[in-house]
């Protein structure tokens, strides 16, 4: 004789589960954290090369019919900034429609009439790269 589902685990099941739970909150806490922090020295970084300022750094005045143009450490940040928007902006375009996808695929195996929908909706989620590649450009051509 098979014992019942809830004679099997009695007391680990809900235990499991509330464990589960707990975990995937943190994560999702450290991740957004994580995201937030990334977030913030981008757009410190963005305010330093569109402003100009120069960290510890001199300003060349070699340039284009003597206006000052901007040092190497600015371009070397702007760089960054700019690799940063692409590649930060990428992944998270990967993460949304790994999920996204994931989702959307189980919904047109119950119900195959919500495809064109479904489709919008991972659209969407690769907008997120698009608009870090954007950025980029723009970081790039502001360094002339």
């Amino acid at each position: 004789m098979r014992p019942s589902r809830s004679d099997a685990g009695a007391g680990t099941g809900a235990d499991s589960r509330d464990e589960r739970v707990s975990r995937t909150q943190r994560a999702f806490r450290v991740f957004v954290a994580a995201n937030l922090g990334i977030a913030a020295a981008a757009a410190v970084i963005l305010v330093l090369v569109f402003a100009g300022v120069v960290p510890a750094a001199e300003t060349s005045t070699t340039g284009q019919a003597g206006a000052a143009a901007l040092s190497d450490t600015v371009t070397m940040w702007a760089f960054i900034a700019a690799a940063m928007s692409t590649g930060m902006s990428a992944l998270g375009a990967a993460y949304a429609v790994g999920h996204v996808g994931a989702a959307a695929l189980g919904a047109m195996g119950e119900r195959p009439e919500i495809a064109g929908r479904a489709l919008i909706f991972v659209g969407l989620a690769e907008g997120i790269a698009i608009y870090g590649l954007i950025i980029s450009i723009m970081i790039l051509a502001r360094l002339g």
